[in-house]
């Protein structure tokens, strides 16, 4: 390998395109990892292993070493997030998500050189949004909560074997968490005036990380491939901008300035594992493992000047995932695939807050793909995500202020609905 070798400029346009592209576009829902790749339709089974298209780089940066050309994947993402939340004890609330749908874009380019791949990708990482509106019993707790990532992740794989590929990226991260909520301006806490109706606090603010992944491929038998990646843990502490509306004079007093509120968290780190077995010219099958360690992101806190208050007072358990999946060829230019993936549940006994509605998950997914031309393939994937009740025990608030009431009940019947629209540019 030549060691003078540079980038092509193409490539290097399109880091910059993904930079000026990508920022306004954010959005995910419970939670949601998907980015767009043929492995979609497999509900993600064997993605640490596969080297389908350019997307490869977010699963497994090692992956991008088995792709046979240059490719740009470019991929958007609608989903629907459905609930009902039923409430119990002194608050027998009830609400649905009033979130329309929300688009989630990725971008993807890999260029192969040799015995090194280098790539870069520009795709959301994870997030939780939803929007129970202004008018439901539960509004003085939250109204709207959301927290969008988004990955700008230069990466290279090195195939140092015939069989072995070895890879690394690292990654611009920016997370911008967000909340509202209502306040109650009841002059039994502050005096008069009396007779206000409740005011409207919206918290939001933006930070920057470095996240990154390390990975491994291996060609165990000419169908077999292994491949095994860690994700890092990203820590994020945003500084809080505070907007409000209608607040009582006395309330207003008691609102800290921009900034001065802070959100420390920390984004899990992740293992996966996954194995891809060609059974025949037309026929894979795949399997994945995966552990997330969400226990960290348990111990999020609210920091506010003099005082911190813990954002999930009960904390959150490790989760671990495991998938199945299948895609078959029909023909030289059609394939099909079939998958099915479970993640376990990250809440404890003890109940998770009303903005933070997790629970188990089983993925249903399904996708069709079709070769147009040499250079030009173009697929379609639908993923259904069904969720197990969220159980929420909410008997403080982060925010140290009066009038802010117990949430307890429950997320029932969650389900998201993602259909991927991708192509994939082969150079």
């Amino acid at each position: 390998m030549n060691s003078n070798h540079k980038l092509p400029s193409p490539i290097a346009s399109l880091a910059a395109c993904l930079v000026a592209c990508a920022t306004p576009c954010w959005a995910a829902g419970p939670w949601l990892s998907t980015t767009g790749g043929a492995d979609m339709g497999m509900a993600g089974a064997g993605r640490a292993a596969m080297s389908l298209d350019a997307s490869a780089l977010a699963a497994n940066p090692a992956a991008i070493g088995g792709l046979s050309r240059s490719t740009v994947t470019a991929a958007v993402m609608p989903l629907q997030l459905d609930f009902k939340f039923e409430g119990s004890g002194a608050t027998p609330a009830t609400a649905t998500n009033h979130q329309g749908v929300s688009t989630v874009p990725a971008l993807y380019a890999v260029y192969r050189d040799d015995r090194v791949t280098y790539g870069i990708g520009a795709y959301s990482y994870l997030g939780l949004s939803f929007d129970l509106g202004n008018q439901w019993e539960g509004r003085r707790v939250i109204e709207k909560a959301g927290l969008t990532t988004f990955n700008i992740a230069p990466t290279i794989a090195w195939q140092a074997t015939d069989r072995l590929s070895l890879g690394a990226s690292i990654a611009a991260q920016v997370a911008e968490p967000e909340a509202r909520f209502a306040l109650s301006n009841d002059a039994m806490f502050y005096g008069p005036p009396v007779g206000l109706p409740d005011s409207q606090v919206a918290l939001s603010g933006q930070s920057w990380a470095t996240g990154g992944q390390l990975g491994l491929t291996y060609q165990a038998t000419d169908g077999l491939r292994l491949g095994l990646v860690w994700t890092a843990p990203v820590k994020h502490s945003v500084p809080l901008d505070i907007t409000a509306k209608g607040l009582h004079p006395v309330l207003a007093t008691l609102m800290p300035p921009d900034g001065a509120a802070r959100l420390d968290f920390t984004l899990p780190q992740q293992v996966l594992a996954g194995a891809a077995h060609q059974l025949d010219s037309a026929t894979m099958v795949s399997l994945g493992l995966a552990w997330q360690d969400w226990s960290t992101f348990g111990e999020s806190k609210l920091k506010l000047p003099g005082s911190s208050a813990p954002m999930i007072a009960g904390g959150l358990d490790d989760t671990w995932g495991a998938s199945i999946g299948a895609r078959r060829a029909f023909g030289a230019d059609w394939a099909g695939s079939v998958g099915l993936g479970y993640e376990s549940n990250p809440a404890t006994k003890s109940g998770v807050p009303a903005y933070f509605p997790v629970a188990e998950q089983w993925t249903l997914a399904a996708g069709v793909e079709r070769r147009i031309s040499d250079a030009l393939r173009l697929r379609a994937e639908l993923s259904v995500i069904l969720q197990g009740d969220a159980d929420v025990v909410q008997l403080t608030h982060p925010l140290p202020l009066p009038g802010i009431p117990p949430l307890t009940g429950t997320y029932e019947d969650t389900r998201v609905y993602m259909i991927g629209l991708a192509a994939d540019f082969m150079l």
